[in-house]
């Protein structure tokens, strides 16, 4: 039994190396549809008196239809976390790909400078179908 669990682990894993890029970025397969994004919502920065809260993307070639993406600047408040930030945008094809310059896959909401601690929070889409949320790192401050 313990040769046939040893045995069926390594051909799982055979078929997992396989089915990747030769940079080991997985790859739809095996009539599963749809592009694979990243979405990396960065740390807050400051400039000229504004803070900025930005989240960065790429997806694998084509690219989705449609990829949308909301960018969200929080401050943390006793009740929890509130926007004082938002906005949503849309990419597509070629738009959202690892050849379009870094700067213009990024997206950017601002605020006013005012004494807190505050991240960026993204919530996606790709095709109006697969969904997802991510988080940046707090930053305390960064009025100073």
């Amino acid at each position: 039994m313990r040769n046939a669990v040893i045995a069926f682990l390594l051909i799982l894993a055979a078929v997992v190396v396989t089915k990747t890029g030769r940079d080991q970025t997985p790859r739809p397969v095996g009539g599963i549809t749809g592009t694979l994004c990243s979405i990396s919502p960065q740390r807050v920065t400051q400039r000229d008196g504004k803070l900025i809260g930005e989240a960065r993307f790429h997806c694998d070639s084509p690219g989705p239809d449609r990829l949308a993406l909301t960018v969200r600047l929080q401050r943390s408040t006793d009740a929890g976390w509130t926007t004082v930030a938002q906005q949503t945008f849309t990419a597509a094809k070629g738009e959202t790909l690892r050849s379009v310059p870094a700067a213009q896959r990024a997206r950017q909401v601002t605020a006013a400078c005012s004494a807190g601690t505050y991240r960026t929070a993204a919530e996606w889409s790709v095709n109006g179908g697969r969904t997802g949320t991510a988080l940046g790192s707090e930053r305390r401050s960064p009025c100073r």
